[in-house]
């Protein structure tokens, strides 16, 4: 099926995103250590992923690491927010779960990789909207980077590049071994104020980035690539949105779908580049 998209001068792409800057306050502007967001908030508590006992070798599983490092970061959300910081390395994890006004920066030679070993994805409720797994009756695995009720995240990055390793899953889901529906890579639910910038998304094991029932969500800067054959790793499915919902989107090179709308939800300021690899 041929697919046809609006095409835009670099002039008016960058009215638009001038624009959509204005009207997004909580944007990010910078990918500094010290992370910025336009409204001049730096976070002033900052660790390193290491401080809690990761090691980035691409072996260990540091699941029990970014869980702690968080846990101990949730003392700061009242205190101005703080950063959790991934130095180079390759950094093998199960699923962890952000907190409000946390942000997560990774190096640019850092690489978050995702476990080949399902229990390290926990199984959680399906979406109140579907009621049920989105491919198999029941609960669903918990995405990679998860969080819920949450208020002022950013997930961001030199550049930097999360691999959810997916082809384990994508051979489960085409032999009809699986028991819940597959994870996606990042998933942030009923939240305000999420912006993810400047990384890259790898290998999703089924949708990449997926905010549902959120409000003023930022997608800026990102690549997100999976072969061509990979089932369903559709680039950004934006949920349902809660009633006074933003979306924003900016640049993106994705495989696959590049963005996913669903039926009888608003949207404001979408607006995107589409590279085909």
């Amino acid at each position: 099926m041929r697919r046809s998209y609006a095409v835009l001068t670099l002039v008016d792409v960058f009215l638009v995103l001038a624009l959509l800057f204005n009207d997004a306050p909580w944007a990010v502007r910078s990918s500094s250590h010290c992370q910025q967001t336009s409204s001049g908030v730096i976070r002033p508590h900052s660790v390193t992923i290491t401080e809690f006992g990761a090691v980035g070798d691409g072996l260990t599983l540091n699941t029990k690491a970014f869980q702690n490092a968080i846990f101990y970061l949730n003392s700061f959300t009242d205190k101005g927010g703080a950063q959790l910081f991934v130095p180079a390395g390759q950094w093998l994890t199960g699923s962890f779960e952000l907190i409000s006004h946390l942000t997560l920066q990774l190096d640019r030679d850092a690489v978050i990789l995702g476990s080949m070993n399902s229990a390290d994805w926990p199984v959680i409720d399906p979406l109140p909207s579907y009621g049920r797994g989105r491919e198999l009756p029941g609960g669903r695995h918990r995405s990679l980077i998860y969080g819920c009720n949450l208020t002022d995240v950013i997930i961001t990055g030199d550049n930097g590049t999360i691999d959810g390793q997916g082809s384990v899953w994508w051979n489960w889901f085409q032999n009809e071994t699986l028991d819940f529906t597959r994870p996606h890579l990042v998933e942030l639910m009923n939240s305000t104020r999420v912006a993810i910038s400047n990384l890259t998304f790898l290998n999703s094991p089924f949708w990449t980035i997926h905010p549902v029932y959120c409000r003023q969500v930022i997608v800026q800067n990102v690549t997100i690539i999976a072969p061509l054959d990979s089932p369903n790793t559709d680039g950004i499915d934006p949920g349902e949105l809660s009633k006074d919902g933003n979306f924003f989107l900016f640049l993106l090179i994705v495989n696959d779908n590049i963005l996913v709308l669903v039926a009888g939800t608003r949207y404001s300021y979408i607006v995107f580049l589409y590279t085909s690899t």
